[in-house]
């Protein structure tokens, strides 16, 4: 009777293990996300990639992703957006800025983004974006400022006129 019980718990044991190799190899084949995502930041530690300066305030960072697979990380929307413009041999994949309110990533080309000298970004670019354009309407209203698209305000001039 000891022999059988060992063999039967030796089976289950194997079993198991056939089961969990099973649900690994299956998981591992699952699709994976193709979409890109935004770079983890360790704020207060992590140096922008334009200027050198610490990453402090996650409203105002910024991050892109190159087709080559660079990640470039930025303390300022505005900043990326100079830094890009003075790089254009760079091709940028995917574009991440933070949403002013809620401070999550978003997607830089689908962002609003309400340009001030009122909005005291780390670099002075006054360049705050928002997930969705009721937002940046409202934020923009108290400020006396213009909603702006992608393409605006990666054409526009830095309100504060600092060089980026």
């Amino acid at each position: 009777m000891n022999k059988a019980k060992a063999k039967s718990k030796k089976l289950k044991v194997g079993l198991y293990f056939l089961l969990f190799a099973f649900y690994f190899l299956l998981a591992a084949c699952g699709p994976q996300s193709s979409e890109p995502r935004p770079p983890e930041i360790v704020y207060g530690r992590e140096m922008c990639d334009a200027c050198g300066m610490i990453i402090s305030e996650p409203r105002f960072a910024a991050a892109t992703l190159t087709t080559d697979g660079k990640t470039l990380k930025f303390d300022d929307a505005g900043e990326m957006f100079s830094y890009h413009t003075r790089h254009p041999e760079m091709n940028v994949r995917v574009w991440f800025v933070h949403d002013y309110n809620s401070q999550a990533w978003i997607n830089g080309q689908t962002a609003f983004y309400v340009m001030s000298a009122e909005v005291k970004s780390p670099m002075g670019t006054g360049v705050a974006a928002f997930a969705d354009q009721t937002g940046a309407q409202a934020f923009a209203g108290r400020l006396n400022a213009q909603v702006l698209t992608f393409d605006q305000v990666m054409t526009a001039r830095p309100m504060t006129g600092k060089k980026m």
